[in-house]
């Protein structure tokens, strides 16, 4: 399965460091270099982004080396990159910016977050996973998001059980978590193969989003993985009832899951009524299907109306046969002369020996001795049914 990607929010703008924004000692710029940055943050309100980066290049010359201005405009300069979508540039210059090891602790934190976060937009998982780990070991009380990240950029690697443990921290920790952490965490499940959890997890889904669909199917289809196919039948006739199951292939399948169960009353019900509805096609299988269902069910009469239906609209003459056979077993002879002699004008048939045998037999009940030898005398050229014909031929000639 496909694992759904986290939308990265890359919030990458340092405003200018000042004492009061932390109790931690903040290193001192000169009044110019504060003049220049305030100015290049004016530029980037206007989203004059070009200019900006002139500007902090231009600084850049000016400034110490390896000195903790050199990290500010380094800084600022990954900020302008990241606007832009370049976020390969901005990863380059804002680990330079902390290569330096001159950041006062805080914004170094600050500075590593946003390097993670750089690293999961040039898909660069290793390197995001380094980072963003320790980060959060340093940051006990982090934002759930995080863990959200880092669960993505295990599963991108395919770290599938590595990834468990930070989602589900990122959905515990938040009071309103995100669906796509949902969706992340249901992926791993799957993935995993632990589908009772996935359930639990869908089952969570419907009930924030219950008007998504995708969430009703996945659920059913998540019992059946895992032999529970009442609660597969249960959720899916919900679906069906809240109007989620409206492709024929969908009833059908209902109807079937129904059939499973040993319900076959209600795939008939559902059969017929979606036929009447005509989002089932009006064929020759599924009013045989049909059928079928009404026959498991022990309504026959039901069952035998249903597949007349289907017989008609069958060009081969098979399901007349079946018909015909069955007027046979329930001794409607005249029934079954009519079916089975439409099954010989359609034919198409698996067994015509045996049609014509059947045909025999119930013309001799209809005491028509002259056609049920014809019969009889036709299914003797068939060798798989010749010693039966004869022995209808000899009990007919005797009587």
């Amino acid at each position: 399965m496909r694992l759904l990607t986290l939308l990265l929010s890359l919030c990458l703008l340092i405003p200018l460091p000042t004492n009061a924004e932390t109790k931690e000692k903040v290193p001192s710029i000169s009044p110019w270099l504060y003049k220049k940055l305030t100015k290049t943050e004016n530029l980037i309100a206007k989203k004059d982004y070009q200019k900006a980066q002139q500007s902090l290049n231009a600084m850049l010359s000016d400034v110490d080396k390896n000195s903790y201005e050199q990290a500010v405009v380094l800084r600022s300069l990954s900020s302008i990159y990241a606007i832009k979508g370049q976020y390969k540039k901005a990863a380059e210059t804002l680990a330079k910016a902390i290569k330096l090891k001159v950041l006062p602790k805080k914004q170094e934190q600050q500075a590593f977050l946003n390097l993670g976060q750089l690293y999961m937009a040039i898909e660069q998982y290793n390197k995001a996973i380094n980072i963003l780990e320790p980060w959060l070991l340093n940051n006990p009380k982090a934002n759930a998001q995080i863990n959200a990240l880092l669960a993505n950029a295990y599963s991108q690697l395919k770290k599938y059980r590595k990834a468990l443990p930070f989602i589900k921290k990122a959905i515990a920790n938040t009071k309103k978590p995100q669906e796509s952490w949902y969706q992340l965490n249901l992926a791993l499940y799957y993935e995993l193969e632990d589908y009772s959890s996935a359930a639990i997890i869908l089952k969570k889904l419907i009930r924030l989003y219950p008007d998504k669909k995708q969430y009703w199917h996945q659920l059913s289809s998540t019992y059946q993985q895992i032999k529970q196919y009442k609660k597969a039948v249960s959720v899916q006739h919900l679906a069906y009832k809240k109007g989620f199951i409206k492709s024929e292939k969908d009833i059908l399948a209902l109807a079937n899951l129904f059939l499973y169960i040993d319900s076959p009353y209600k795939a008939a019900k559902l059969i017929k009524q979606e036929i009447k509805q005509k989002r089932v096609k009006s064929n020759s299988k599924n009013w045989e299907q049909l059928a079928n269902a009404w026959t498991m069910a022990k309504e026959f009469n039901l069952a035998v109306s249903a597949l007349e239906t289907a017989s008609k609209l069958n060009e081969k003459g098979s399901l007349y046969q079946k018909l015909g056979q069955i007027y046979v077993e329930q001794e409607k002879w005249t029934q079954a002369v009519s079916a089975l002699n439409k099954a010989l004008a359609k034919g198409g048939l698996k067994n015509t020996g045996m049609t014509y045998i059947m045909l025999g037999m119930s013309h001799y009940e209809l005491k028509n001795v002259r056609l049920a030898k014809k019969a009889f005398i036709t299914a003797s050229k068939f060798s798989k049914h010749k010693k039966v014909a004869k022995q209808w031929l000899t009990y007919i000639s005797d009587a």
